[in-house]
């Protein structure tokens, strides 16, 4: 009888490790999509409100920012590195591009002329993400400094000139036609939602169907072995942080559309922090991880978030409970995470 339960549960899990082999399914993934279902089933039975229309788009626009700073940060931890300049950059690339729509859009212009003058204000702000992201690039593939010192650095340079440029003030008086960007929707779903999807596709591919991406991860996994195979280490870490500063100011772009402003304080207590807590719950490291335990990651802080913010409103010290969830959340998943790994290697 217990040879027969036993013979059983082997088999089950031959089959779900078949299942999740045949589809490309890591257990990272499996794990977050378990924790993500949880969260929501929790949510919707205690706060009616959490799975309406309204509910979800809030979320919709809420998302992106922080799920682009991410994904700027997990591209750099998976060459071995790390960006702290995400926020930053996002800041300073936002503050740039709402300086040139405050002081080159003429008063009374026909709106074509507005559309044409927002959509040079973007290309400043990509070409400043651009440049943070290859000076972050120069600092640490070229010059050798460590990640960590070279965007710590960078972090205090580009802030220090968001706030040369605004002397602290936010910077506002953007056209309506900006806000389009950052708070409308597109049949029911929110533009910067559509952003994300899209950037996190792309992303995706690079780093999956490209040999830039298997380059990037034979770096961050054996960046000797990666530089004996004829691999050009430099070319790829100044690739990198380019990348990651272009989606960095992208996140800066729908944060200015959504807010109609910019200043160089938005997020940053909080951004970059997140972003590396996204990084780890999506078990992210050199060498190895996934775009869509990122998506994933994202995604169930922003229910956290959500979620106890309709369960405490009013509370005094609610964001506390947040932030200790948050904690709670990734302590778990790395105590999992340790566990599986041990039972693997006893296999």
């Amino acid at each position: 009888m217990n040879m027969n339960i036993k013979s059983i549960v082997t088999g089950i899990k031959n089959g779900i490790s078949s299942f999740l082999k045949k589809f490309r399914i890591e257990s990272q993934t499996l794990l977050l999509v378990g924790v993500f279902a949880v969260l929501i089933v929790f949510f919707s039975l205690t706060e009616k409100g959490f799975l309406t229309t309204r509910s979800i788009t809030s979320m919709g626009f809420q998302l992106p920012e922080i799920g682009l700073l991410s994904l700027a940060m997990m591209i750099t931890i998976l060459i071995g590195g790390i960006n702290l300049s995400v926020n930053a950059t996002a800041n300073l690339a936002a503050v740039l591009a709402g300086f040139f729509m405050v002081k080159f859009i003429p008063q009374g212009a026909a709106e074509s002329q507005i559309i044409l003058y927002i959509a040079l204000a973007l290309l400043i702000a990509l070409l400043v993400g651009f440049i943070s992201g290859a000076l972050n690039g120069l600092l640490v593939g070229y010059i050798g400094a460590s990640p960590i010192l070279a965007t710590l650095a960078t972090l205090s340079f580009y802030t220090g000139i968001s706030v040369g440029l605004t002397k602290g003030r936010t910077v506002t008086g953007f056209p309506e036609q900006l806000s389009v960007i950052g708070s409308k929707t597109l049949l029911g779903i929110p533009i910067p939602f559509l952003v994300y999807v899209l950037f996190t596709a792309i992303t995706y591919l690079l780093l999956n169907h490209t040999t830039f991406g298997f380059k990037a991860r034979m770096l961050g996994s054996n960046p000797t072995a990666s530089n004996f195979s004829g691999i050009d280490n430099k070319a790829i870490t100044m690739r990198i942080y380019i990348l990651s500063g272009i989606i960095a100011a992208i996140s800066g772009i729908l944060v200015m559309g959504r807010t109609m402003s910019a200043a160089y304080e938005y997020g940053a207590t909080t951004y970059v922090l997140l972003a590396i807590l996204i990084a780890m719950l999506a078990g992210i490291n050199a060498g190895f991880g996934n775009v869509i335990d990122v998506f994933i990651s994202a995604t169930i802080l922003q229910i956290l978030s959500t979620g106890f913010h309709m369960m405490l409103a009013g509370v005094r010290g609610s964001s506390f409970f947040k932030d200790f969830s948050w904690g709670i959340l990734l302590i778990t998943i790395f105590v999992i995470n340790y566990f599986t790994r041990g039972r693997k290697a006893r296999e």
